[in-house]
């Protein structure tokens, strides 16, 4: 086994520990992994000739140079490190390396940017675009409810069941980031267009199918993560949305909203999913830039 095919298959092992020990979600555990093979990708164009070599400062401040040239944001490169970094600390654990050197490198500083959010118009806006003739529609209308009105993110959605919705008690169960279960309340709007949606519309898309699946595509299968992203990513555009809007700015209206309303900040981190409080601050940070705005515009001694 020549050197590259052993660390091929390091990263695959890198891959299961992954998924194994630190349940991650499904889309970290692959942007992970992709970022390593990217190291490899260039350990290979480089041609380091003994294993001991891939792994020190200068092959991490050699990769880093590497990227930088293929024009990527400051973000992505820090993402791409952060990869790198849990790659050396697996190595340390399964004593293939003696000194992880990850953490003496210089990362990109970036600026977050604030989540864009919809105002409860554009929502308004967007849910009412749909056309109700059509089981697509329905179903599409149905998902923005539910995406709003639950905070969900979009693979949670994907992955909910028609079991998943417990009508009885207004409340669905659903699985987020390594595999957190929680159970999140529905509006009776929402339940109102599920309703309507699992009577009249998942049968047509059915096409006497069988699946759990609670929303379906054109074949009777479960709508994916992409097909969600693709079809709402078009309905905003028709619907007049001029924001950079994506799916994912329904989960953050949500968060926005409650938080204009008073809503507590610990309530809404549980109703996101949040398995940390301060991932949950931004919204309270949006709001209070919000506010700064609202001063300087109106108040006649800003």
């Amino acid at each position: 086994m020549d050197l590259y095919t052993k660390l091929k298959d390091l990263i695959f092992q890198f891959k299961d520990y992954l998924i194994s020990e630190k349940k991650l979600s499904d889309n970290t555990n692959y942007a992970y992994y992709e970022d390593v093979l990217q190291f490899y990708e260039y350990l290979k164009e480089k041609k380091a000739g003994e294993m001991l070599d891939y792994f020190t400062l200068e092959s991490i401040d050699g990769f880093l140079v590497w990227i930088l040239k293929k024009g990527l944001s400051a973000r992505s490169i820090a993402r791409k490190l952060s990869s790198l970094s849990l790659f050396l600390k697996f190595l340390k654990i399964e004593k293939i390396i003696d000194d992880n050197p990850s953490g003496l490198i210089n990362r990109p500083k970036y600026s977050k940017k604030n989540p864009v959010y919809l105002s409860l118009d554009e929502v308004e806006k967007l849910i009412n675009y749909f056309d109700l003739s059509k089981p697509e529609g329905v179903r599409d209308r149905t998902i923005v409810e539910l995406i709003y009105s639950c905070g969900l993110r979009v693979s949670e959605l994907s992955d909910l069941d028609v079991g998943s919705v417990r009508f009885k008690d207004n409340l669905l169960q659903v699985f987020g980031k390594g595999g957190r279960e929680r159970y999140v309340p529905i509006g009776e709007r929402g339940l109102g267009d599920l309703k309507i949606y699992l009577e009249k519309s998942r049968p047509l898309l059915l096409k006497n199918k069988k699946t759990d699946a609670l929303f379906l595509n054109y074949r009777g299968e479960r709508l994916t993560r992409k097909g969600i992203w693709k079809n709402l990513k078009i309905a905003g555009k028709l619907a007049g949305i001029d924001k950079e809007f994506c799916v994912h700015s329904l989960r953050h209206s949500f968060a926005t909203h409650l938080i204009q309303n008073g809503a507590d900040v610990r309530a809404i981190q549980l109703l996101l999913g949040h398995k940390s409080i301060n991932t949950t601050e931004i919204y309270t940070h949006l709001d209070f830039s919000n506010l700064k705005e609202s001063y300087k515009k109106y108040h006649t001694h800003s």
